[in-house]
């Protein structure tokens, strides 16, 4: 049996899917990016102590953050329209599961070992509320707000209680494996799960990796995630 979703409207459940989740999001009427549309909402919501706009360097170069935070940190945002339904696999309430790439992760530590941090804002408003599958039903209340979270703080967090990594099932998201080569070796250091036998990695992306000014960058579509607890005020905080 395949899934399905549905979002609340009023009392009532309606089906809907991941494309109708992307088209009807709640940032699509603030702009037409996502980043923007975070710009545009912290203007508009005027987020205590913050200050934020698009980078500069973005414009040329796509492999920077997104974000110019209070005109002196670099941020990004990640931003949630459906929570994952199967997160108490992991431990972890779906009302507050919090997926965050583990490729996202790895190029934030770039940034670490340069002794630059990162602020992490997390937008979240859920716009799917149950899912059916295989005879059983998962729901969530509606939920919306910003969080943030300095990337320094998450990588010590993933490094003394790793947090449960999601796999994804489709196709096209499906990672090779590296034998003995500096990029397995950077994937291990990374996080030690990722070591399959003893001399391969599991990649974290569907297309392995690209050079960008000598540097290697995880290709493809996003393999696995990281689940997070969102409510863990311990290592979010919220804004809004």
């Amino acid at each position: 049996m395949t899934y399905k979703l549905f979002r609340l409207e009023g009392s009532k459940y309606v089906e809907t899917s991941f494309d109708d989740l992307d088209n009807k999001a709640f940032w699509c009427n603030l702009g037409n990016k996502k980043e923007e549309a975070f710009v545009a909402f912290v203007r508009e919501k005027t987020l205590p102590g913050y200050s934020i706009q698009i980078h500069p360097e973005k414009r040329s170069n796509p492999y920077h953050p997104d974000l110019l935070v209070n005109n002196n940190h670099i941020g990004e945002v990640k931003i949630k329209n459906s929570p994952l339904f199967m997160a108490r696999r992991y431990g972890v309430n779906p009302q507050y599961a919090l997926t965050m790439d583990l490729k996202d992760s790895f190029n934030y530590c770039r940034w670490l070992a340069r002794r630059v941090d990162i602020k992490v804002f997390l937008w979240v408003k859920w716009e799917a509320h149950k899912m059916e599958w295989n005879g059983s039903v998962y729901s969530v209340e509606p939920m919306e707000g910003v969080w943030v979270v300095d990337f320094s703080k998450l990588r010590k967090w993933e490094l003394r209680l790793p947090p449960p990594i999601h796999w994804y099932k489709e196709k096209f998201r499906q990672p090779r494996s590296y034998a003995q080569d500096e990029w397995a070796r950077e994937l291990v250091e990374f996080d030690e799960r990722l070591k399959v036998g003893t001399n391969q990695a599991r990649n974290i992306t569907s297309n392995g990796y690209i050079l960008h000014n000598d540097i290697r960058y995880p290709k493809g579509h996003s393999s696995g995630s990281y689940v997070f607890d969102l409510s863990d005020g311990n290592l979010f905080h919220k804004l809004v």
